[in-house]
């Protein structure tokens, strides 16, 4: 690997003035600066973002605490992270605070003692508690992404839209009883979260519409755990016409169970998702599409501006994207 030693004498320079060059402080000349970094971009040397913070104050990294990186939604956000991240010259530094939270607090305080980014995205359930308030004290531009929050700036699918949507269409197709089925929340750090906004949503579309108010259901949110649920609730004699899911998961579970029971999809039972996860066309799952990349890029262009301003008040406003409802084979009028 390349040394600081190496850029310095390939540009013809002290290791002193690479130093300063490579790391963006003040009192080096334009030519220079550019002659040690075409060096080092010609040998593969990158400056350490500790000694770039040293010098400038500034890391070129970007922090992000996420409950999970092996769900499709976290993925999809850390995707548009680095991918925007890139774009700006700018690394991602990845705190997996554990399944959902769990024994993550520990990790958090790891993370505050060292501080060491321009700015942070904390991700849906990454934190409980005061950990949410304390986020001021790091100084930096700080978002949440996948739920509104009043502690920090934040970017989410519209919710309530989305629960509106999905029940909306069954009932114009003709359904009179609809049953929610809700996804787990592991982490609620807020009042309601997401999965709390959908299935409210759906119960004032039901109240709207007259219709036969079932209790809604909470299931587990992955599809194994949402396939065995659903397997008990649909041998029930008395199962409703269409199944309001609150996630792909949930919904493609509901589909795996109905197809083992020999139920006829959507001739005999409807069901819809939220999310459109790249299976939920092969499942032929009608849903409310959002898209986690491009929020994660969102965020970003949001802290790279916020870095332009750094005097400038806190702002706490919050971004609600429009779901769309994409309609496919696993919804039709009712039996």
């Amino acid at each position: 690997m390349p040394r600081l030693d190496d850029v310095a004498r390939a540009a013809g320079v002290s290791k002193a003035t690479a130093s300063r060059a490579l790391s963006g402080a003040p009192g080096v000349a334009a030519r220079t600066r550019e002659r040690v970094q075409r060096a080092a971009d010609e040998l593969g040397f990158r400056a350490s973002g500790a000694a770039r913070r040293l010098a400038t104050g500034v890391t070129r990294t970007i922090g992000v605490l996420t409950p999970s990186v092996n769900r499709w939604y976290f993925g999809s956000v850390l995707h548009g992270i680095a991918h925007a991240a890139d774009l700006h010259d700018h690394d991602v530094l990845l705190y997996d605070l554990g399944a959902f939270g769990t024994g993550g607090h520990e990790k958090f305080e790891r993370f505050m003692r060292r501080g060491e980014v321009d700015g942070l995205v904390t991700i849906t359930w990454s934190l409980v508690g005061g950990d949410l308030t304390r986020l001021a004290e790091l100084g930096i531009p700080v978002a949440t992404v996948g739920e509104p929050t009043p502690h920090t700036r934040s970017f989410a699918l519209d919710d309530d839209a989305a629960g509106e949507q999905a029940a909306e269409h069954l009932v114009r197709l003709g359904h009179t009883d609809l049953l929610h089925l809700a996804s787990e929340t592991e982490v609620q750090p807020f009042d309601a979260s997401s999965s709390d906004r959908r299935m409210q949503a759906f119960q004032r579309v039901s109240e709207r519409h007259g219709l036969r108010l079932r209790p809604p259901l909470t299931v587990p949110t992955t599809l194994e755990g949402a396939h065995l649920a659903a397997r008990g609730i649909l041998a029930r004699a008395d199962r409703p016409t269409g199944i309001v899911a609150g996630t792909d998961e949930v919904a493609m579970g509901v589909l795996l169970a109905a197809h083992q029971l020999g139920i006829r999809i959507p001739d005999e039972l409807s069901v819809t998702g939220v999310d459109d996860v790249p299976a939920a066309a092969a499942f032929g799952l009608t849903t409310i599409r959002q898209d986690p990349a491009q929020h994660g890029e969102d965020v970003v262009a949001w802290i790279m501006a916020a870095l332009q301003e750094p005097d400038g008040e806190p702002d706490r406003s919050h971004t609600a994207y429009v779901p769309v409802l994409v309609v496919r084979s696993s919804t039709g009028p009712p039996p």
